[in-house]
């Protein structure tokens, strides 16, 4: 499995879960872009690169075959935070 199933898999978890993320190309390799539907403004973006995902800054998640640790992850990270 190629870096790009992966993101795929990852995108398929996430939209699943109710949430935005679309796969687009970026400089040299493509990137998962995900949105809390919740709040759009609570949005990153992950790249997959040798069998583990990465926040857009380049800091390690987890490895690619545990999909559903990183969903939990992302979703974590971009949750809203009530007041």
């Amino acid at each position: 499995m190629d870096d790009r199933d992966h993101l795929e898999r990852l995108r398929t978890v996430l939209v699943q879960r109710g949430w935005k993320a679309e796969i687009r190309p970026g400089r040299g390799r493509e990137l998962l872009y995900v949105t809390n539907p919740a709040a759009r403004q609570l949005n990153d973006t992950i790249a997959c690169e040798r069998g583990r995902f990465r926040w857009a800054w380049g800091q390690g998640i987890e490895p690619a075959d545990d999909v559903i640790g990183v969903a939990d992850r992302i979703q974590h990270v971009l949750r809203e935070v009530e007041r």
